[in-house]
Formats: structure tokens, sequence, C-alpha cells
């Protein structure tokens, strides 16, 4: 073992001993650090005066700044006072560090090694300020979420295996666990296919119960109407209709976008241990795999930069945590881009990767400014714009966001009524018709009468009515 490990195990070793009581009343003075520190390393008689010091150094660091340290912190900070690099501290300061090195005796730590690991138990802390006063789950270990789930703890240690976080080798796919996820490619209209990650039956039971009982009740930002109890598509073009000028931008790979990095930080910023923020992320996250993301090379629907998303850790586009948690994590954005709407006299919503500014006519003179802006909001907070998906809609044209016309009020386009009194007629004419194509006719009729006319609901009604069941 090199000098520099050695000093690394120590540090480590002694970071855990640190913190592991140090919220306990007295925990975190220099007795009780030496205390645990000389357990960690097995001294039984008068410690050695550079262990008393490093004691002194944490215990000084706590009272300087408050217990701000991690495991990995402290451990780096214990290694560079091991090391001799005392570039922390303050001559002038009558409370200045001790110079470690200086201290070392007959034994110094080169020669020591540790003895008994020292952990603290699993805990939840106090979420980050600011966050909402909503009922967390505290569950502080795997195996309190697995029942919380209601998922076997083997099972949910398969799910959320660590070779998902693995790079895929093709030599060797043995190392990786079975997939998750069903891939389903879908064509779409302007051509190529869209990618739907569907998650296997267990692991979608485990998501659901996660957004049941908790994700969906935190609440996302008021300007965020996609996937939001309470607000939907009419919402959302009711907010806009009847401006003089509709500005409409589009976040490309929305859900891709958003990495594992910044889900574990969701998890941290809420206090749960690194090891459940893991869990929680490799539960919620997948990557694509290659022979998937060669497809749609292949389309071609994607460029370099969004596969490579696709193959890191990322929201699955069709997991039913995916649009809350892609909510809760463009909560910054959508904070920055109120604020910017507001600054331009305009109003600002968000329907999952469409956002939309609308305001008076002079909002159009205004655009490129706008844009630059928004462009720059958006990659300060992780996303991109897609630039051939930008609108600037004028009264004079029509304003379209969401598949609803709304210059006056939200409506139905006329392309579309047409097509589904069509399909309703062709499905009267051709005989009884069986009951999924029913259902799948009636929930478009359904989502349709929300936004027409009441003559034009009167027949679609009635054209549904005449359907024969078989």
């Amino acid at each position: 073992m090199t000098a520099l490990h050695h000093r690394l195990g120590i540090s480590l070793g002694l970071a855990h001993a640190m913190l592991a009581d140090h919220r306990h009343p007295g925990g975190s003075a220099a007795p009780a650090l030496l205390a645990r520190a000389c357990v960690c390393l097995g001294c039984k008689d008068t410690p050695p005066p550079w262990l008393v010091a490093l004691a002194d150094a944490v215990a000084l660091r706590w009272q300087r700044h408050g217990f701000i340290d991690t495991l990995d912190s402290l451990a780096r900070f214990l290694s560079e006072r091991l090391d001799g690099d005392e570039a922390g501290a303050d001559e002038d300061d009558d409370l200045a560090e001790p110079a470690i090195n200086a201290l070392w005796d007959d034994r110094p730590p080169s020669t020591w090694r540790v003895r008994h690991w020292l952990l603290r138990p699993a805990q939840t802390a106090l979420p980050a300020a600011g966050l909402p006063a909503t009922e967390r789950p505290d569950l502080p270990t795997a195996d309190a979420w697995a029942d919380w789930l209601g998922v076997a703890p083997q099972r949910l240690r398969w799910l959320t295996h660590p070779s998902v976080d693995w790079r895929e080798d093709h030599d060797r796919p043995h190392r990786r666990i079975a997939p998750h996820y069903r891939h389903l490619l879908l064509p779409k209209r302007s051509g190529g296919l869209r990618l739907l990650e569907v998650p296997r039956p267990d692991l979608r039971q485990a998501q659901r119960r996660l957004l049941d009982g908790w994700l969906s009740q935190i609440p996302a930002h008021e300007a965020a109407h996609g996937f939001v109890r309470g607000r939907n598509v009419h919402s959302f073009a009711q907010l806009h209709a009847g401006q003089a000028c509709v500005i409409r931008f589009d976040l490309q790979d929305f859900f891709p976008s958003i990495g594992a990095a910044r889900i574990r930080a969701f998890w941290r910023a809420w206090g749960y241990p690194e090891p459940v923020a893991r869990m929680l992320t490799r539960l919620c996250t997948t990557t694509t795999p290659a022979m998937v993301r060669e497809r749609l090379q292949d389309a071609p629907s994607m460029d370099a930069m969004s596969l490579k998303r696709l193959a890191r850790q990322h929201l699955p586009q069709g997991a039913p945590t995916s649009p809350a948690l892609a909510n809760l994590c463009a909560f910054g954005l959508d904070l920055r881009l109120d604020g910017l709407a507001r600054r331009f006299g305009a109003v600002y919503a968000r329907y999952a990767d469409d956002l939309v500014f609308s305001g008076p006519q002079g909002l159009y003179q205004e655009a490129r400014a706008l844009q630059a802006w928004v462009q720059a909001i958006a990659e300060d907070e992780g996303f991109a714009l897609n630039a051939a998906k930008q609108r600037q809609m004028r009264a004079h044209q029509q304003q379209r966001v969401t598949g609803l016309v709304i210059n006056e009020r939200p409506n139905l386009p006329r392309e579309d009524y047409d097509r589904l009194r069509a399909a309703l007629h062709r499905a009267g004419l051709s005989g009884p018709v069986d009951p999924a194509t029913r259902a799948r006719l009636q929930g478009q009729v359904t989502w349709a009468c929300q936004s027409l006319v009441p003559t034009r609901v009167a027949k679609l009604q009635a054209l549904l009515a005449r359907l024969e069941p078989t």
C-alpha cells in the first residue's frame, strides 16, 4: 500500500468516527471527537499529540463554520492535515489551527491503521431551506423503502442494482443485469421515431407507489401545467388565449436532458442519506441500450448530442415518476422565466417541453431579445432549446399551442374536428364496433368537447351514440 493510499484510508476511517455521533449533545466537542478517533485507531494509552491536534482542528472547524461536512469533505480536510498542508490556517487568528506535522512523535500517522470502523446510523436529515413543508417519508435505509414501496428487499436491490450505472460492455454483456424497460419506437408525424421507455410491471408498480405516495404531493411551479393535478392542456391554452403576440419555444430532449446527478441531488436536498439517494435515483432513471440508439441514429431521429444524453442515466419518457421529477427539477427554470416574462410585460407558462410567452403587440418587436434571454437561462439550468420549433404568432395568424387554436379562446382546429367526425362516421357505417375502439373514440370525443362550441359538441355526441357495440 502506498503512503497516499494509507493516508486516505486513515482519513476516511477518522472521518467516519468523528461524524458517528457528532449531532448528539457534546458530540462535536474536541474530547468527544478524540475519544472516537482513539477507538477507531485502537489507541488504548495516551493519544499521540498529532491525533489530539487533529481532533482540535475539526472541533475548531465546526465551531467556526457549523456542521458543513459530508464524509468526503471531512476526509479530504483530514488528509490535507495529515499531509502537512496547513494552507487553510489563519496565522493572525488567535484560534489558528495547530501545525499537525510538528506534533508527530515516535509513532506518526504512517505507523497507525484503522482498527474499528465507527459508522453513523442511517438517518434522514432536514430538507434544504426553501423546500415546501410536505410530509416526506422518513425512511433512512433501502429496506425501509422496500417495505414502503411494497417490494421485497431482494427485489428492490435487483431493480436498483449498481450495474445500471455501468457502461455497456459488448464483450461481457453478462456483467449487467437484465433490462427493466421495454423500448418502443413510434413514428412521428414530422418524420423519424419517438422513443418510449416503458418500465416492466414490478418496476412500474414501485414507481407508481413513489409517485402517488409522495412526489405528487410536492407542488410544482405555478407556471407548470403539464402533468400537474388541476392543470391541463386547456388551462395552459386559456392562459394565452386572446393575446396579440404568442411566442413559443421548445426544450430539446426534455426528459433525457435530466440526468442522474440532478435526480440524486434532488433526493439529497430532501435530506436522504447518500446510499438511499443513489438507490432512488436508479429506481427512477435508466440508460438506453446501444442497439436502440443505433436504430434511432439510422432513422434518423436524433443528433449526436441527443444520442449521448440517452447513453447516460436519464429520466425515461414512459415511467410514471418522470413527469413529476422533471417538473420539480425544472422549478428553477420556471421561476427565472416567469420573472423574465414579467420584465417583458408578458405571461409565461410551460407544458412539458413547450415554453410559451404571450403578451401585447410590443412583445413581437422584442422577440429577439426575449429569445436570447430564454436561451441563456435554459442553458444555465441544464436545458437546450430546439431552434427548429420556435414560433412567433401574431393576432392576424393562427395561434396554436399544444394542438389548440387560441386566437380568441381555446378551440380545436377545424381539421382536427373534421378528422374526428369522419372517424365517427366511418365507424358508424362499418357496423358494430368492438369495446376497445369505442372506448378510444369516446376518449377523443370527451377531450375534444372541452374546446368546442355547443353545436359541434352535440354533433360529435350524436355520432358517438349511434355506434353499436359488438
